[in-house]
Order: structure tokens, then sequence, then C-alpha cells
């Protein structure tokens, strides 16, 4: 999801949708900025998440006068700010509003008061709905991006005998193609325009993914065309640039296939997406390349003694002469266009950038809490079957 629209009638409609937002929202750090008219419904929809978190009968008044209410929960406290009365932004500093950003769950009414002291947020936009009477919510969230890269034209070498006829993304799991499950599990986290590239039994590639778009696909496929020449991992995201047309994007490998954690799981940040999670975290002022891990101990299909050590704040380390690292690469990443626009070879590894933003601190990783499964060899596609039945 990167835009949500909702229409609902009553304010007694809006609980639902308080329990729908909870498992995204109910983490410290996490800003929602409201933008309505007067008299828009801004305060109501505040106080139907809070009442819902809170319990139905706590008294949820609007902070027009007092600017910010506070309300403490089990997990954090939920700040809810009404910046209609601030004359500048300055005034914030009265307002507990560092601390808040830093370990609370923020709702700011005119948030464009706020200027420059607004960090990236969640936007819930509330208008006059499609019929009489009817409000429409749309909800967006930060750092949307809404691109992929997926990389298809490897060889399959180790998959051969079943990759001599067969390119390894189409080979089937689970009763889907590789690269279905792949392009699937991006179009389910909201993400709307992909760009496939394609090499060896590349002709099966396209047409495959030509019956997609003529299916009237969830997503926008392009083809980037290696058949001339394979152009290794770097080398295919920095050809594919002007079809990708985004400075961010996200880049994930055709072979390897994520599933989110259990919605059983009590934890809100727990629930949350995988690509959600990546976004939330991803701020391009520190970081270059955000990679997503799993824990090398619980891998489907990896034999491998594992990639990467994270330091508490997210920075990534190479395995390098150590024997083993608890964590792989999960195949999924959020990159810069323009590391790969200013990288001078043309036919690299991801590796070769990555090693460079180690070394300037640039590099994070982010851990997947749920299911990560990776196709190497055709043994890896039974047990792949098995664990996403």
């Amino acid at each position: 999801m990167q835009t949500k629209t909702h229409q609902y009638l009553h304010e007694t409609d809006l609980p639902e949708l308080a329990r729908e937002y909870a498992p995204l929202w109910l983490t410290p750090g996490t800003v929602v900025a409201l933008h309505g008219d007067l008299g828009a419904g801004k305060t109501a929809f505040v106080r139907a998440f809070i009442r819902e978190i809170c319990g139905g009968n706590i008294a949820v008044p609007s902070p027009t006068f007092t600017l910010v209410q506070p309300y403490e929960t089990s997990v954090l406290t939920i700040y809810h700010y009404d910046l209609y009365r601030l004359t500048d932004a300055s005034e914030l500093t009265e307002l507990n509003w560092t601390d808040a950003l830093s370990n609370g769950l923020v709702f700011v009414e005119w948030p464009e008061r706020a200027g420059n002291q607004m960090p990236p947020h969640w936007r819930v936009e509330i208008t006059d709905g499609d019929n009489v009477d009817t409000r429409s919510i749309k909800i967006t969230l930060p750092n949307a991006i809404d691109t992929v890269m997926v990389l298809a034209a490897g060889l399959g070498t180790r998959m051969r005998p079943l990759t001599e006829t067969t390119p390894k993304p189409l080979l089937k799991f689970a009763g889907r193609a590789m690269l279905d499950h792949v392009l699937d599990g991006f179009a389910a986290g909201g993400v709307m325009h992909a760009v496939v590239n394609a090499h060896y039994l590349g002709e099966q590639i396209i047409q495959h993914v030509d019956s997609r778009v003529r299916g009237n696909d969830r997503i926008e496929i392009q083809i980037s065309d290696e058949k001339n020449e394979l152009l290794d991992s770097g080398g295919a995201i920095k050809q594919a640039l002007p079809l990708l047309k985004r400075e961010v994007f996200f880049t994930a490998n055709a072979d390897a296939v994520w599933r989110d954690a259990s919605d059983a799981l009590d934890h809100a940040a727990v629930r949350m997406p995988a690509l959600l999670r990546m976004m939330k975290f991803w701020n391009p002022d520190i970081m270059d390349t955000l990679l997503l891990l799993a824990p090398r101990e619980q891998a489907v299909g990896f034999d491998g003694p594992g990639d990467y050590y994270m330091m508490a704040d997210g920075k990534l380390s190479w395995r390098s002469a150590r024997e083993t690292a608890p964590y792989v690469y999960a195949s999924v990443t959020i990159s810069k266009a323009s590391v790969y626009a200013h990288h001078p070879e043309k036919i690299f590894s991801c590796r070769k950038i990555w090693d460079a933003q180690e070394t300037t601190g640039r590099l994070y990783g982010i851990v997947h809490n749920g299911l990560w499964v990776h196709c190497s060899t055709p043994a890896d596609i039974v047990a792949a079957s098995a664990a996403l039945s």
C-alpha cells in the first residue's frame, strides 16, 4: 500500500479503520499528519483511534486551545497536536515536540504550521466523499516507493538440468513461477511499476511478462533487455535507470521470496509488512542502500556461512574473514539511482557498491521477521514449496 482511500458514512465506521492502522502506527516515532478543512472530521478521526486503543469511554477533547493532549497506553504515549493557533514553528519547543517525535505516536492537525519541523510522516487527507453525506479518507505512507527493479537475467547454472530449457525465474514452486511470487509480493505492497531484466532464455521472460500485462496486472512491468550482454546485478540496474525513472526504488532478486510475519503475533511492529518496515526505516540523509536481511538459521534454502553483521543502529559489516555471519542478504533493497548512475563501470556487481558504502558508513540493514526462502538448486524448490504451503 502506498495510498489507500476509504469511504465512510458515520463516525461509528471509524473504529474499524483504527483497527486496520493500529499495527502500522503503534511504534515510537510514527507521525500522522491530518489534512482537511475546518469541520472535515480530523479530530473525529483521531478520537476514534485513541478510543479504540485506550478504551471507548476515555474523553478525547479537541486540543485546539491546549495545542497538545497526551494519552498513555501500555505501549507508548499518543500525542494529539492541533497547531491551528501556532504562530511560529519555534513554539513547538514548548510543546514537548522533540520528545514526542522520538518516543510517541504523534497525530498532528494543521501540520503545515510546523514548517520544516515536520519529519517524514503518514498523510491523512479527509474530504467530502463520492456520495452525499459521506467522507473520503486518503491515507498515504511516508517515504512511499512505488518502483522495483527485479533481477531476472541470471544463467541459473546450479538449477540445472531444470534451467536447460526454462529460465530460473520461471521455474515454479507452490504453484507459481518464482518471478510471479516476487512481483505479486511487490504489488501487494503497493508498488505500481516494475522493471525486469532478461538475458538467458530472455524471450520466455518477455513472453511471461507480456501475459501478465495482458491480464490487467496490478503492477506495470517493463523489460530491460540484456540479450546482447549480461551486465551483472549492478550493471543491470545502471542500464535500467531510464526505465525506472526514480531516484529511489526497490531492487529484488527473482529467485527469493518473502512472507510477512503472521498477524497472530501480538506486537504491532512485528506485524508490519516487510516493504513498509523498510520504507519507514529508510533515511536517505544517512543511507545509500538499505538491505533486507534474514536470520541465517531461519533462512529456507540457504546453506552458506551468512553475509553480514549488523550494529545497533542498523549499519552493516560484511562477514569478511570471519567464519560465519548471523544475517543473510534477503534479496530486497532500497537503492538510490545516483549511486549506480555515477559508477564508472558498465559490468559490475552490487557488492562493489555495497562494500564502498560500508566503508563510508552508509550501508544499512533491517531484519525480516517472517519467512524467507531462497532457490538455488532443484532441492530448494521442494523446500520452498513445503515452506509456503
